[in-house]
């Protein structure tokens, strides 16, 4: 299966994708985890996107296609989390033949709440929240051990700066895969494990 997953920030993307990847052996490729891996390694493209993702802005459409293209390559069976974000984006990768398309459908003020407590480990691969999705030890990833952060976009302003971005910019691409038939919608506001129940009926995966 070639799944895209899309919604809001703080939807639930990463944390169903994880899930997905874990219990169906889909692999999880998430477009902003892969421009957050160009910052981290101070690469030309990294110091060029850090200032434009920490102000909660979208990254040029070329670029986000041309990484994530490279990165699917030869890859049969996997999620793309956050990607496309763009109408250009999604008419330009039809080439990839995606199977679904899951819109996780959830307000501001529920993704406000979310991404305040959200924290996401050192290398930035697992997701949790302080209330609702807790790590096993406090502050430390369950799968790497290593240290829980709290992420720059992820302050109170930069989140509704990135709803509205999202509004804007990524509601094009959910009509234009309703259209095509291949449109799927949880409501994505409940608790965690509700979610991925939901998403499992849906996808009609067991």
């Amino acid at each position: 299966m070639k799944l895209i997953i899309l919604g809001p920030p703080g939807s639930g993307k990463g944390t169903v994708a994880e899930r997905l990847e874990k219990e169906f052996h889909l692999k999880h490729i998430s477009a902003g985890e892969l421009l957050r891996e160009e910052v981290r390694k101070d690469t030309l493209i990294g110091r060029d996107i850090k200032p434009v993702m920490e102000k909660g802005g979208l990254v040029s459409n070329q670029l986000v296609s041309a990484v994530v293209k490279l990165e699917v390559q030869n890859k049969k069976q996997y999620i793309l989390d956050g990607f496309p974000r763009a109408l250009e984006q999604a008419k330009g990768i039809g080439e990839l033949k995606i199977n679904k398309v899951l819109y996780l459908d959830v307000p501001l003020n529920v993704v406000v709440e979310r991404l305040a407590g959200r924290r996401v480990c050192k290398k930035g691969l697992h997701n949790y929240h302080i209330n609702y999705l807790p790590p096993k030890k406090a502050g430390k990833c369950d799968w790497d051990g290593t240290p829980l952060l709290r992420r720059k976009d992820d302050a109170p302003a930069a989140i509704r700066e990135r709803f509205r971005v999202y509004q804007h910019e990524t509601r094009p691409v959910i009509e234009y895969y309703r259209k095509k038939g291949l449109l799927l919608t949880v409501d994505a506001t409940p608790d965690p494990e509700t979610v991925y129940g939901k998403v499992k009926k849906t996808l009609r995966l067991k």
